[in-house]
């Protein structure tokens, strides 16, 4: 098969502008509905393929990003926004082949991420106190991952910690990070990385407090603010609107247990 023609069931991400772009599944005859009008997705769709749209409006047949999903996901909780997402491959080892711990499933924008990065013995560990919350990260890791490479468990892990050991990451994103630090010092591998998300500094203060009494190191905290820019013949400036403080990132890594720690 050529590597230019799309696949029957691949994502598309049908782009006619920043005020017209669609996510969507490729089924040929398959009729997707706009404000700029219908498009009827053809045999032989190329990858980079102009359509023309009832309306006369041109869309191009393009790949969706990691972003592009993440930012479409059924939410019922904030989620890891793109722009902070890639701290967590910056600032680790993560590799396709990592074992890797993320508590507090959520919506899933972590889950979908990661599992699209992992391919055997690589695997991901969701765990989650809230059914719910668990039931859309499913939903969506359905849509747009791989649910093959996760591992889901309904667990409160303030009170019974994780069932794995010797992983290579743990990511936590929970209210109480602090109270996970011990659990997670006990999953994760000899130098390995814990990573937690907070919105508030004083999380951030606690939980980092904790983690220099169970010996992690080379800690870091960091917050992503970003802005796009209207680039023009005449004019160029910022953007108005920017996407300000989401959320703090707090990185360390694990050492041997100091005898006060336990």
């Amino acid at each position: 098969m050529r590597d230019d023609l799309v696949k029957e069931g691949e994502k598309i991400l049908l782009w006619g502008g920043p005020d017209a772009n669609f996510l969507t599944e490729y089924r040929v005859g398959k009729a997707v509905h706009s404000h700029r009008g219908i498009l009827y997705l053809p045999e032989e769709l190329r990858w980079g393929e102009g359509l023309v749209s009832s309306t006369g409006r041109v869309f191009y047949v393009i790949r969706p990003s990691n972003a592009d999903f993440i930012l479409r996901l059924k939410r019922k909780t904030n989620i890891f926004y793109p722009k902070d997402i890639g701290l967590v491959l910056l600032y680790t080892n993560f590799s396709p082949f990592s074992r890797v711990i993320e508590v507090g499933s959520g919506s899933g924008a972590m889950t979908v991420f990661l599992s699209n990065l992992l391919v055997p013995p690589g695997k991901l560990f969701s765990y989650d106190n809230n059914p719910e919350h668990q039931r859309t990260a499913r939903e969506n890791l359905k849509n747009f991952g791989k649910p093959e490479n996760v591992i889901f468990r309904l667990r409160d892990v303030y009170v019974c910690g994780f069932v794995e050991r010797d992983v290579d990451i743990v990511i936590i994103d929970v209210p109480e990070p602090w109270k996970v630090v011990p659990h997670a010092y006990k999953s994760l591998k000899d130098g390995g990385f814990l990573v937690f998300a907070s919105p508030n500094i004083e999380q951030v203060k606690e939980t980092r407090e904790v983690m220099a009494k169970f010996g992690f190191v080379a800690m870091k905290t960091v917050e992503i603010l970003m802005r796009e820019w209207q680039i023009r013949d005449v004019g160029c400036r910022p953007e108005h609107e920017m996407r300000g403080h989401t959320l703090f990132y707090s990185f360390g890594r694990k050492t041997k247990t100091p005898k006060d720690a336990t």
